[in-house]
């Protein structure tokens, strides 16, 4: 009897030293492939983003060569309105691109990516994301400070020249990639 307990003990340690094998594998495959299915979607989002950020970057560089420079104290009020209207544009583009970042954001938080080209596309677009906004918000505050400096200017002096609105965001300053620093915040 004591043989057959111990052939039976055996047997059963064996079956679960087996069970947790093929569990840990089975574990193991999952995890691969769950892995490979988010740097698929990384690859591909971050192509999107990258597109989106040049798009963004052109419109920026489009508003100082074509709108900023064009701001003049003197004539603020005459040209206000297409700086307003091209801010609009602007904010649409970095709206556009927060999906993506928010995408990448979801896959790349917190993992290691056994492939180095997927680890540095997680760095980078956090970082330009967060470049990207705070340029926007200081964009915004230094046009809303030159018409708040207008409109001063104009009350003091009792020009009669109707006080210009200033462009309106919900946005703010963000640190989106976690290390307590805002990258592309300027203090004005």
């Amino acid at each position: 009897m004591t043989r057959k307990i111990k052939v039976l003990f055996c047997l059963g340690f064996l079956l679960i030293i087996l069970g947790i094998i093929t569990n840990f594998t089975m574990s193991f495959s999952q995890d691969k492939e769950e892995v490979a299915k988010r740097m698929k979607v990384v690859n591909s989002t971050y192509e999107i983003f990258k597109k989106e950020a040049q798009d963004f970057s052109t419109t920026r560089d489009n508003l100082y060569n074509n709108v900023f420079s064009e701001l003049y104290f003197e004539n603020l009020n005459l040209s206000i309105a297409t700086c307003l209207q091209e801010l609009q544009t602007y904010e649409a583009k970095l709206d556009k691109m927060s999906s993506s970042a928010e995408t990448l954001k979801e896959n790349c938080n917190g993992i290691y990516f056994p492939e180095a080209e997927v680890n540095t596309k997680c760095q980078n677009y956090a970082t330009s994301y967060e470049e990207m906004v705070n340029y926007f918000i200081n964009d915004v505050k230094q046009v809303n400070a030159n018409i708040e400096e207008y409109n001063n200017y104009n009350l003091e002096n009792q020009t009669g020249i109707a006080p210009i609105q200033k462009y309106n965001t919900t946005k703010d300053y963000i640190d989106f990639d976690g290390d307590k620093k805002f990258a592309g915040k300027e203090d004005f």
